[in-house]
């Protein structure tokens, strides 16, 4: 760093819109220096036994960035229980070439701090959410990103970047996530979205819960979701899962209030060992997969470019 004053890019300063964004994962910023650090605290961490996160996704960060007019964005690094990290662009970009950087915060776990040091003699600051792009991500397990190395791969995070949108998590690290979702529309009034996307079940969650719950999880959100895609990758050892819910949905989707994707070819033979840990867990590269998917669902309902 050089002599003089640094900057500090404060993302949870008092008068800053992240402050009480507890729903959205990223954080970015515009800058044109060759070197910055970044200061942040992992609060809420949650002690136990994860084989299948990242230790970076569990309670560290991921940092990305990509050049000022380019769509493409490229990894720097994931980092864990290390802070300040001073961060090299040489390599990168060239002295003085503008660049975007985006942060991941951790699934498990809560950033309490989040603070970007860039020399005196550069240029930076926040980028605020997008107002004019904004989707949510509702789901379970696999919506909430467990079986992901790093928050960089969760497909609603690969969603974020590429549609350059604002995404907010309303998922859940639990069996039966279908009555969190409710209860998180029910008690209070969820911002208007332009893309809603549900995770409709998955390999654990009762079978009860879709037929009684869903169809309310499927209402609500449609009052909030100018657009609503539902998705569902479930293992050939529980067909009878996708009866149901298929079952459960098909009026919502005769009124088109409702497009669905089954995404279970992520657990047939040509694609499992690649795309999943197990029949409950999708990692990394089957999260690119869905990404895919819900991309080109995304691009035909709302007509949007990336």
């Amino acid at each position: 760093m050089c002599g003089g004053v640094a900057i500090i890019l404060d993302f949870f300063e008092e008068n800053n819109q992240f402050k009480n964004q507890d729903d959205s994962m990223a954080f970015r910023f515009v800058c044109n220096s060759l070197s910055f650090q970044i200061d942040y605290e992992v609060v809420d961490k949650v002690k136990g036994y994860f084989p299948h996160i990242g230790v970076t996704a569990r309670e560290g960060i991921c940092v990305l960035y990509r050049v000022a007019g380019d769509n493409n964005w490229f990894n720097i690094n994931s980092y864990a229980n290390v802070s300040p990290i001073n961060i090299t662009m040489s390599h990168f970009v060239e002295k003085d070439e503008q660049y975007e950087i985006i942060i991941f915060g951790p699934i498990i776990g809560k950033l309490s701090k989040l603070q970007v040091i860039i020399p005196d003699d550069a240029e930076g600051s926040i980028i605020n959410p997008n107002p004019n792009r904004n989707m949510v991500v509702a789901g379970g397990f696999n919506s909430f990103g467990i079986g992901c190395t790093t928050t960089g791969c969760m497909f609603s995070n690969i969603l974020e970047r590429k549609f350059n949108a604002n995404v907010s998590h309303v998922t859940f690290n639990t069996l039966n996530y279908l009555e969190n979702v409710c209860h998180y529309y029910k008690k209070g009034v969820p911002p208007v979205v332009d893309v809603g996307i549900l995770e409709l079940d998955n390999y654990t969650q009762h079978e009860s819960l879709v037929e009684e719950v869903l169809p309310d999880v499927i209402r609500f959100m449609k009052l909030r979701c100018k657009h609503l895609i539902g998705w569902y990758s479930i293992s050939d050892s529980k067909d009878f899962k996708k009866i149901i819910a298929n079952n459960t949905i098909k009026d919502f989707i005769y009124n088109k209030d409702l497009e669905v994707l089954d995404l279970s070819y992520l657990h047939d033979d040509e694609h499992k060992e690649m795309c999943t840990f197990s029949d409950v867990y999708i990692n990394d590269t089957g999260n690119i997969m869905i990404y895919k998917e819900l991309e080109e669902c995304i691009r035909r309902v709302t007509k949007w470019n990336i």
